[in-house]
């Protein structure tokens, strides 16, 4: 077996959803926090020393560093649509929630910037595809801020997972008489349901869903 190192203050590594030869890392300089702790923390009068985001691409073993750390500036997961990453990411000094494009090898481009205070808070924000979306949901509401401003109630044991054009794919499970899963499609223009099936789901390598 080969086995290669990396020098690198990596905390985690994984592949990135819907494409075949990338894999992310995140490194943060404290404790490992998501960005609703990070957001608490802040809240509280303390500093967040940032965290930083690496992407590693195979097989040549290439890494890319989108952004150096800043403080009190969180950055999320990448995401892949197409041919690019979408960034996720909320700078809590300048009270901005900013969503980057990022070419490995090019800069960062910023694709649009939202007031931090159009949202209630950051619980369960995340940068969604395809296209990309912004998110966030709590309780039983899902709530899309970007590009298009719309809520959707979520039923009892229910959560996004992704967005395909005017679908969105939820989760719903079931614990009686034992645990199993649902994969629930919504229209986004009507927020109806379209169809209601069993498994889960998971978005492949190669950008095709396949419910298991």
């Amino acid at each position: 077996m080969k086995k290669r190192s990396f020098n690198l203050p990596v905390t985690y590594m994984s592949r990135i959803d819907g494409v075949v030869d990338w894999y992310a890392g995140m490194y943060f300089s404290e404790d490992m926090l998501d960005l609703y702790d990070v957001e608490q923390k802040i809240k509280s009068g303390k500093d967040f020393s940032g965290n930083k985001i690496y992407l590693i691409h195979h097989p040549d073993g290439a890494v890319y560093v989108p952004f150096e750390t800043r403080a009190n500036v969180y950055y999320g997961e990448p995401v892949w649509d197409k041919d690019q990453f979408g960034i996720l990411a909320v700078d809590f000094s300048a009270g901005e929630i900013i969503v980057y494009t990022y070419i490995p090898g090019s800069d960062p481009m910023v694709l649009v910037t939202i007031p931090l205070s159009s949202v209630k808070d950051c619980y369960n924000l995340n940068l969604e595809i395809s296209p990309w979306t912004l998110g966030r949901w709590s309780g039983d509401k899902y709530e899309m801020i970007w590009p298009i401003r719309k809520a959707f109630h979520l039923k009892e044991k229910e959560s996004v997972l992704y967005r395909n054009g005017n679908v969105l794919y939820l989760s719903r499970w079931m614990e009686n008489p034992h645990y199993h899963e649902y994969v629930v499609t919504v229209d986004i223009n009507t927020g109806e349901e379209i169809n209601v099936e069993r498994g889960s789901l998971y978005l492949m390598p190669d950008g095709t869903f396949w419910n298991v």
